[in-house]
């Protein structure tokens, strides 16, 4: 019977040294949607000795048309648990565990200490800076990958010393203004081909061989099949804050479930949404605009008030509400965003 990896050990490239490699590897991926699913499997079937698989998130229907390792009998199931289960299946020999937990600023330090490689799969542009600015602190390498409409974004950050090249050298601040797919949609084989892109540059990371995008930005447009390559020069030196060292809500503090029926138990909500997706919102809710969404918010509250955010995805929302939280006030975002 042919070992289960002989088809790769027979690449010159990779062997049997190669395939210890991945077997010595613990790879922690951060996100369990369209991205990080087809990264743990492709790992998982490669062999990688540990997989951390880190999502806080439920299967929803929304997901089904991108996030394809998940069916509807699936539904309110966790996504880590559900993702783990199927990389297990798929490889027995890889140790995979499920952490049915939001990656915050406060538990990145612990979810990714000791890895050997951190994936993220995120679709959430401050996570991102949280995530690059623990891996770079840590002195872990990254893979970053990100996806909007038809195109898609993929890097590889060593961090191998404190002058590296890193996320903010890219990006030096996340734009609180940039849409999710929630948002402006996606194409679902636009997110599947960044998938395999990302699983790809952590695999020859991984194991030493070919041209992943070191200190570079691969860009892929999906409807005209264009790829190009952005070497990444040191621009920011500007200091690298521990994510951890700041005190932050957590996300169960800042997000609820409600419906229209519950909306007079706050002083006020407001709808991140244009009239085009929230047409009529309930009487009394007031609409904020793109510009400046924390002063329209704070212009109106106390911090006595008791006052509900929400959005079309609950992520916009989440994070007004954890800026408004920090500056006194009592704001919670509805999880999920605006479902009715």
């Amino acid at each position: 019977m042919p070992d289960r990896y002989h088809r790769q050990t027979i690449l010159p490239e990779v062997g049997a040294a190669g395939q210890a490699r991945l077997g010595a590897a613990r790879v922690v991926i951060v996100g369990c949607g369209g991205l990080g699913g087809p990264v743990a499997a492709y790992l998982a079937g490669a062999g990688v000795g540990g997989l951390d698989l880190v999502d806080g998130d439920r299967v929803a229907l929304s997901n089904l048309h991108r996030q394809v390792f998940f069916t509807e009998s699936a539904l309110g199931q966790p996504k880590a648990d559900t993702l783990a289960a199927h990389c297990r299946r798929l490889n027995p020999g890889t140790r995979v565990r499920a952490l049915n937990v939001y990656a915050e600023p406060r538990n990145l330090r612990q979810l990714i200490s000791g890895a050997t490689l951190v994936v993220d799969a995120t679709d959430d542009a401050p996570l991102k800076h949280h995530l690059s600015d623990a891996c770079h602190l840590l002195g872990v390498p990254l893979v970053y990958a990100a996806v909007h409409k038809y195109e898609g974004y993929v890097a590889v950050f060593p961090n191998a010393a404190a002058d590296d090249v890193h996320l903010r050298d890219l990006f030096p601040a996340p734009d609180p203004d940039l849409p999710d797919c929630a948002t402006v949609g996606v194409l679902p084989t636009a997110v599947g081909a960044v998938a395999l892109l990302q699983a790809n540059a952590a695999l020859c990371y991984l194991l030493g061989i070919g041209a992943p995008p070191l200190r570079q930005l691969l860009t892929v447009n999906l409807l005209d099949n264009r790829q190009h390559r952005l070497t990444l020069r040191k621009t920011y030196h500007g200091a690298v804050v521990a994510p951890w060292a700041t005190a932050r809500p957590a996300r169960a503090e800042l997000e609820t479930d409600a419906t229209p029926a519950d909306f007079g138990d706050y002083d006020l909500v407001f709808t991140m949404l244009d009239a085009a997706k929230d047409p009529t919102p309930a009487p009394g809710v007031v609409r904020l605009t793109k510009r400046d969404p924390f002063g329209q918010c704070t212009a109106r509250m106390t911090p006595a008030g008791r006052y509900l955010l929400y959005c079309n995805s609950g992520k916009l929302s989440l994070m007004l509400a954890a800026q408004l939280q920090k500056a006194g006030y009592r704001a919670l975002s509805l999880r999920g965003g605006k479902t009715w």
